[in-house]
């Protein structure tokens, strides 16, 4: 299932050529723009960028903290135009739930404690070529859900994009998950993602997504839980 992500993901941990599949924009996203999805009602509150710790490595809060409960991955990617070309210094914004299901809101009533070590969220911005990368944690499953990461992304000239990204190794629960239900075959095919482990991130599992903006004059979509 979805043969292209797996390509893709291949293609950037150097496992197989890009001679391989086609080269340039092609490589990382294709001519449609990544889905607009839910925000969801668990947007970090306050905003992330006035939360303590934001930083690219959700797995622990300070670089001498205790590391978060849960499987360590590495998550990276490129956001990119309709026509491929990378756009630099776009503002990437995640959030989710930590390893047992739990998110750090106010609203998240669930009984399950939450883990003071995880982070929870991060603020990155891409570098001259459009990339993004941050390590955390394989997010649990709470009720009424599959696991998923949610996305933010601002850039210069193009409309806001709010948006999940999936696990393919979660292909049952993806398949329950009303959200996931309501995309297309090309649509959870952009957003579900295969992870594999990578020496270059020291055998942690690695997944790509890479992000397409639509069209600059498209209005802000941010849908409704």
């Amino acid at each position: 299932m979805f043969e292209s992500n797996r390509r893709r993901f291949l293609v950037q941990t150097g496992i197989i050529g890009t001679s391989s599949i086609v080269s340039g924009g092609a490589l990382f996203g294709d001519s449609n723009p990544t889905p607009s999805q839910t925000k969801g009602p668990y947007y970090p509150k306050p905003t992330i960028l006035e939360q303590a710790n934001y930083d690219a490595d959700l797995t622990r809060k300070g670089a001498e903290d205790a590391v978060a409960d849960g499987e360590i991955i590495v998550v990276r990617g490129k956001i990119l135009g309709l026509d491929g070309k990378p756009l630099a210094k776009s503002i990437v914004e995640v959030w989710q739930a930590s390893a047992a299901g739990k998110y750090n809101h106010p609203d998240d009533k669930s009984k399950v404690p939450l883990d003071d070590k995880f982070q929870y969220w991060a603020h990155i911005v891409t570098d001259a070529e459009g990339n993004y990368s941050f390590k955390t944690i394989l997010p649990g499953k709470y009720p009424g859900r599959t696991p998923h990461i949610h996305y933010r992304v601002q850039a210069d000239g193009f409309p806001e994009l709010v948006t999940q990204m999936y696990f393919e190794s979660k292909g049952e629960e993806n398949a329950k998950d009303g959200v996931y239900k309501g995309l297309n075959k090309i649509q959870k095919e952009s957003v579900t993602i295969a992870f594999a482990k990578s020496a270059q991130t020291g055998n942690l599992p690695v997944g790509e997504f890479p992000i397409v903006l639509g069209p600059r004059e498209a209005k802000k979509v941010t849908p409704p839980m």
